[in-house]
C-alpha cells in the first residue's frame, strides 16, 4: 500500500522532471535563466525532510560531489583572478538538484506507466502553448510567453522553452524515452500499433517538433523510432532510410532549406575545418566548432592546466568567439568543463552522465549517453540535466537497475548498504 510519503515523493519526482523540461517565457530572467527552476534548485534540499532520503547514493553522489569540490577549489587556488562564484554555485546547484531528484525517485512509487503519462502531458503542454502562440501571430496579438522573435520566421516559436532549438531537443528526448518505455512495457508492440494507441501524443509531437522551422528536428526526430529497430526488421528500416535519402537527393526536397543546411554541414564536418563548417551553416557551427577549439586548446595546455583547468569561464576569455554569439565570447564546447576546471572535473561529470544513462544490454542507452555528453558543453543549462534525469528514471523504473540508487546509510558509527 502506498503511503502518504510515497505519494509526496512520486509527485516531487514528476514535478522534478517537468521543471527540467520547461523554461516558460514568463519566468525567464537575464540571459534566459530559468528562475522557476532556480527556485526549485534552492528549495530542493528540503526533500531531506522526507523519511528515507538522508542517505548516500554512491553512483550519483560521488561523481557529482567531485564536480562540486573541484569546481569550487581549483579556481581560487590556481586562478583566483578568474573566480566568478555565481557560475560555480550554479553548477553546484544543478548537482544538488539532481542528487535530490535521485532521492525522491528512490522512495517514490514511480512506475513505467507513470513515466509514459508524464511525458504525454509534457508533450501536450508544449503543443498547447505553441498553438496559442501561433494564434497570437495570426491575430497580431502579443505572442504568449514568447522569449525570442525571429524576423522573417513568424512560426519559429519557443513554446515552453527559451528558444525553438531547446524545444526540439526537449521533445525529441522526451519522445525517445516515451517509445523506449512503451517498448519495455509491451515488447512485441510495433511502431504502427503504438501510433494507433497514442494518436494525439504522436500528432502533438510531430506538429510541435517540425512546425518551428528548426533544422535540428530532422536530425533528432528519428530518435523516436530507434527503439523499434530489431534484428528481425533492421533490413526494412535500412531500406526505408535509403529511400528517404534517395528522395532527398533526387526530388525537389533537396532544395528544402533546412535539409540543405544539414547536407552542407555534413560535407563540411568531414574536413574538420572550423571556417568551412561556419560557412556551411553558422547555426550548426555554433554547436560543433567550439568543441574543435576546445580540444585544440587542451592539446596546447600544460600538465598543471590539464589537471586544474584555466579558471572559471576561462574559455570565454581565451578561446576564439563562438559562432553566432553577439557578445563574441569564446567557448570550448564539450571540453568546456575540462578547459575551465581541469580534466578530472570533466571526467567526474562524464562519469555521472554514464552512471545515470548507460544500461547493460540496452544499446539505446548509448544514444542517451552520447546525447547528454554532447549537451554537457552547456553544463549550466538544464538540457543536459533533463537528459540525465530521463535516463535515470528509465534506468531505475523501467529497466529495474536498482543498483543505480543503492544507498549507504550511516547509523551509530557503522554503515549499511541498502539494496
Amino acid at each position: 500500500m502506498n503511503t502518504k510519503a510515497d505519494h509526496i515523493a512520486t509527485a516531487l519526482t514528476v514535478a522534478g522532471i517537468a521543471l527540467l523540461c520547461i523554461n516558460p517565457g514568463i519566468t525567464q530572467g537575464e540571459d534566459n535563466k530559468n528562475l522557476l527552476l532556480c527556485a526549485a534548485m534552492c528549495l530542493s534540499p528540503a526533500v531531506l525532510l522526507l523519511k528515507g532520503t538522508r542517505v548516500i547514493i554512491p553512483r550519483v553522489d560521488l561523481p557529482l560531489l567531485a564536480v562540486c569540490v573541484l569546481s569550487v577549489i581549483c579556481p581560487p587556488l590556481f586562478h583566483p583572478e578568474s573566480v566568478r562564484w555565481i557560475t560555480v554555485l550554479f553548477t553546484c546547484a544543478y548537482c544538488v538538484y539532481f542528487m535530490m531528484l535521485a532521492r525522491v525517485l528512490r522512495i517514490s512509487s514511480f512506475t513505467p506507466h507513470l513515466l509514459v503519462r508524464t511525458i504525454r502531458w509534457i508533450i501536450y503542454a508544449f503543443a498547447a502553448v505553441l498553438v496559442i502562440q501561433q494564434f497570437c501571430v495570426l491575430t497580431g496579438l502579443p505572442v504568449f510567453m514568447s522569449a525570442m522573435v525571429y524576423p522573417g520566421y513568424p512560426w519559429k516559436l519557443n513554446s515552453l522553452t527559451a528558444e525553438p532549438s531547446h524545444t526540439t531537443v526537449t521533445l525529441c528526448m522526451a519522445m525517445f524515452t516515451f517509445t523506449q518505455t512503451c517498448r519495455a512495457i509491451h515488447p512485441g508492440e510495433s511502431l504502427w500499433n503504438n501510433i494507433r494507441k497514442n494518436p494525439m501524443t504522436w500528432l502533438c509531437w510531430v506538429y510541435t517538433t517540425f512546425i518551428t522551422y528548426n533544422a535540428s528536428a530532422f536530425i533528432l526526430a528519428p530518435l523516436a523510432f530507434i527503439p523499434y529497430i530489431t534484428k528481425r526488421n533492421i533490413t526494412i528500416w535500412v531500406a526505408a532510410a535509403a529511400i528517404v535519402l534517395a528522395a532527398v537527393h533526387l526530388t525537389p526536397l533537396r532544395n528544402y532549406w533546412q535539409l540543405q543546411r544539414i547536407m552542407w554541414t555534413a560535407e563540411a564536418l568531414v574536413t574538420f575545418d572550423e571556417q568551412a563548417i561556419i560557412d556551411a551553416d553558422d547555426s550548426a557551427a555554433m554547436r560543433i566548432v567550439p568543441s574543435i577549439y576546445g580540444i585544440k586548446a587542451l592539446a596546447h595546455s600544460s600538465a598543471l592546466e590539464l589537471a586544474v583547468g584555466h579558471g572559471t569561464d576561462a574559455d570565454q576569455r581565451k578561446l576564439p568567439p563562438r559562432p553566432c554569439d553577439e557578445k563574441q565570447r569564446g567557448f570550448a564546447g564539450v571540453f568546456c568543463m575540462a578547459y575551465n576546471y581541469g580534466i578530472p572535473c570533466a571526467l567526474a561529470f562524464w562519469a555521472a552522465i554514464g552512471m545515470a544513462t548507460l544500461t547493460r544490454r540496452r544499446w539505446t542507452s548509448i544514444i542517451t549517453f552520447l546525447f547528454a555528453l554532447q549537451l554537457s558543453a552547456d553544463y549550466n543549462m538544464q538540457l543536459v540535466w533533463m537528459i540525465m534525469a530521463f535516463g535515470m528514471m528509465f534506468k531505475y523504473s523501467v529497466c529495474g537497475s536498482h543498483r543505480l540508487l543503492d544507498t549507504i546509510r550511516f547509523n551509530h558509527n557503522t554503515h549499511q548498504t541498502l539494496i
